[in-house]
């Protein structure tokens, strides 16, 4: 079996243009919403922020004065530079759930029959960290757009774990167990939509390109597998500092709640993103807006 180069993971931990690119979150910087008045992005000022706060924390907080509908969020990501947006494979499937042509998913309970096929986004139970992109590639969802057309009736707070940050913080103080987590196939997720039962293994963190990467999750559905490394219980080690990290009171932890016209645009293969539990209005269900792209806001 392969052992991880320690000699890859030394350059990463000493790459201060790498460290100094992945700081740890600032609530007071990174949680004040971005105004877009009336979901106007032909500003070059607003849009050149956007980019800027994505770059410093992972993620942009935006906010405009109504529901977005679709079309802000597309035209929202044409000028951001994004693209189209990128449906991943087990979404064109017949029977599971479906994504609009545009690319767009409504994620609400909304309109959804017994027995219909549900995003897992539109359960009201939590979901653990996680990337987008179940059964991608790692590195190949860059960036993820969120936009809230209506909250949940309580709960539904989103949560954030600035899982790269975290690795380079696990990498000084126990690089054997950082190393492990960049095992070729220490990580299968395995997609549940419908009944799919496919999984995807891989490294939970790559450095592509120069860039730190992840598909670290924490979910019911994903597997880790320390029999894929040369030392076992340095996943052990790994999984549960991670885990002290990625609660409240951590730098690399946020929660907070998105109300009406407020969205987030996140780079997904540096920031895990979670959900708290919710209960939905009968007549008025939580319903977010999302779309998935292959670029992020740093031009690779």
């Amino acid at each position: 079996m392969p052992t991880i180069t320690s000699l890859a993971l030394r350059r990463l931990i000493g790459d201060a243009t790498v460290r100094a690119g992945i700081p740890a979150f600032d609530p007071a910087r990174d949680l004040t919403p971005l105004r877009l008045p009336a979901w106007d992005t032909t500003r070059p000022d607003l849009l050149a922020t956007v980019t800027a706060r994505f770059a410093i924390a992972g993620f942009t907080l935006i906010e405009a004065d109504r529901p977005p509908q679709q079309d802000d969020l597309l035209a929202f990501a044409n000028r951001l530079g994004l693209g189209e947006p990128f449906v991943p494979p087990l979404y064109r499937r017949p029977g599971t759930v479906q994504v609009a042509a545009s690319g767009v998913s409504q994620l609400s309970a909304a309109g959804v029959g017994a027995g219909a096929p549900m995003h897992p986004a539109t359960s009201t139970v939590g979901q653990g960290w996680h990337v987008d992109g179940t059964l991608q590639e790692l590195g190949e969802v860059r960036t993820s757009l969120l936009l809230c057309v209506r909250p949940a009736a309580t709960g539904g707070e989103s949560r954030l774990f600035n899982a790269t940050a975290a690795f380079l913080d696990l990498a000084e103080s126990d690089p054997a167990a950082a190393a492990a987590l960049m095992a070729p196939d220490v990580l299968a997720r395995t997609a549940t939509v419908n009944g799919c039962d496919d999984s995807t293994t891989g490294p939970a963190f790559a450095v592509i390109d120069g860039q730190l990467l992840t598909r670290y999750a924490r979910t019911h559905t994903d597997r880790w597998l320390p029999s894929a490394t040369d030392d076992p219980g340095a996943v052990d080690r790994a999984l549960a500092r991670l885990d002290e990290l990625a609660e409240p009171g951590s730098p690399y932890y946020l929660q907070f709640t998105m109300s009406a016209g407020q969205g987030l645009v996140f780079a997904n293969s540096r920031i895990c993103h979670g959900r708290a539990p919710y209960t939905d209005h009968p007549d008025q269900p939580r319903t977010l807006l999302r779309a998935l792209f292959t670029t992020d806001l740093t031009g690779r």
